[in-house]
Formats: structure tokens, sequence, C-alpha cells
């Protein structure tokens, strides 16, 4: 639920328990935290499943090759938000620490509108094809 103020006072929103929440998001956009999908360069496609796309691609600053997995939001979704399977994935990746998980270094958005959600995860060199005919 949110409350839109006037004047110089910030909009507000609250938590189902009617506790103001910090989303992060002042003078920042859409975006929030995230980082835009533009500052990544698309290599080439690694994979396809029912839960998204996964990319080989690199950080336009920094030149890293990474993995970016570009979650799939149905259309009815897309009215509602990222959808709350992608959010818990996102979640519970990004808080373990565990040399056989591929950690998930930032979440990368569309360059508009949230209609592009991307999990940036470390590369890890593939064994075998990634595309099987």
């Amino acid at each position: 639920m949110g409350e839109h103020n006037t004047g110089n006072r910030a909009t507000q929103w609250m938590s189902v328990t009617g506790q103001p929440l910090d989303l992060g998001l002042r003078d920042s956009g859409f975006e929030g935290q995230c980082v835009s999908i533009t500052s990544y360069e698309k290599l080439n496609q690694l994979g396809e499943g029912t839960y998204g796309v996964v990319y080989r691609a690199r950080d336009r600053q920094t030149s890293k090759v990474v993995a970016l997995k570009q979650v799939r939001i149905s259309a009815e979704e897309r009215q509602n938000g990222v959808p709350i399977t992608a959010l818990r994935e996102i979640s519970i990746l990004r808080s373990l620490n565990h040399q056989n998980v591929i950690d998930v270094i930032d979440v990368a958005v569309g360059a508009h509108a949230m209609d592009e959600v991307y999990m940036v995860m470390d590369y890890a060199e593939q064994v075998g094809d990634p595309m099987p005919r």
C-alpha cells in the first residue's frame, strides 16, 4: 500500500502491518539500487529453461565476463511486478556462500521499465555443448 504525500515530503510506502517501509528509491527512479542492463554486452546465449534464458555477457565498465539470467515474466505477471518465485530465487542465491553455488553479483533491469529483470552471476565455463541439438 502506498501513500502519496505532496510538497517536499517523499512518497511513503507502508507494509501490510502498517509499518513504514524504506525501499531505498529516493532520487533513483524505478531501478532502485539495480543497475541497468545496458551496463552489459550480451555475447551469446548459453541456454534456456522454464524460468528464463541465460546469456554470457561482458560488463562494459570492467570487461569482466558474467552470466546473465533473464527472469521469465509472463504477460499476466507483468501487471503485478516481478514474480514472487523470482524474488525468492534472487534472495536465496544472494544469501548463499558456498563453493558449489554460483554467486549472484547483482540484479539488472531493462533500460525503460521493469519489464526485463536479470540476475548477474559469476560466469563458470561449461564442459561440453551448452545447447545440444
